[in-house]
């Protein structure tokens, strides 16, 4: 209720005749209004003691005045909220592109292995003196986390009998490095169970299915893909995990 909509009527002069005791119908007659509109009136009266001097009082402004210090106190209390903000959204980006990042890692990692077999042959057949490597193998993969084109990768690798072999070596250390992971580890039996699922899956000759997997580990097919997923992380912080490695090929058939 707006005081607005009581415009031609003396509020105060209904308010006072009321107060004498007239009733509605008196002062709807005095001030040339209907007795409804009177009650409606002392409604809004009763609501608004204060009537049209409280409506001034809430549409005049008002002056604050601040000494120098609490000005400073404001301002520097101000950027330490900015400066917070600031960082929080920061923090938020970084992790957000760590997870991207981490995502991209593992979903290459896929991708090598499902073309291991076939590029292990490919370097395997590949008439090459091993004295011309100077290629890092982190440079071949931080390269390889760019592109989008799923085939342009591997292609990139396979065109490259140099790039093949290298490729094929970084990842069979890496595997040597998981194994020996998994005989060190606290939890022995599962680690390796996990790394054998990877094994049969996209290293090992023959190649198993995911049937055919939990049946010679006597689990379900759901704990296979289970365990192939906690086998990529592992392999994948492996293969990509140290930026600036630099790769130093050792000749089949050597030992280091």
């Amino acid at each position: 209720m707006e005081q607005k909509q009581f415009e031609g009527i003396d509020i105060g002069k209904v308010k006072a005749l009321h107060e004498a005791g007239w009733n509605s119908q008196e002062i709807a007659v005095e001030v040339g209004t209907s007795p409804e509109v009177v009650e409606d009136v002392l409604a809004f009266a009763k609501l608004n003691p204060d009537g049209e001097e409280n409506e001034e009082k809430r549409q005049r402004p008002v002056l604050i005045v601040l000494s120098e210090e609490e000005m400073r106190k404001i301002c520097d209390k101000a950027a330490s909220i900015g400066a917070r903000e600031a960082m929080k959204k920061l923090d938020q980006e970084r992790k957000k592109e760590f997870s991207k990042r981490a995502d991209r890692r593992l979903y290459n990692t896929r991708l090598l292995l499902r073309n291991y077999r076939a590029l292990k042959e490919y370097a395997e057949n590949a008439i090459f003196s091993r004295d011309q490597m100077n290629v890092s193998a982190m440079e071949m993969l931080e390269a390889f986390m760019q592109g989008e084109d799923t085939d342009a990768k591997i292609e990139s690798i396979r065109r490259s009998t140099e790039r093949t072999v290298i490729m094929i070596d970084h990842i069979d250390s890496m595997i040597g490095l998981y194994e020996a992971f998994c005989e060190k580890s606290r939890d022995k039996n599962l680690e390796y169970r996990r790394y054998e699922v990877l094994r049969d899956m996209y290293i090992a000759e023959p190649e198993l299915s995911p049937e055919e997997i939990a049946a010679k580990q006597n689990m379900s097919k759901q704990n296979v893909y289970k365990d192939l997923r906690m086998a990529l992380e592992r392999i994948s912080a492996l293969i990509f995990g140290v930026d600036g490695m630099t790769y130093q090929a050792i000749p089949r058939g050597e030992k280091e």
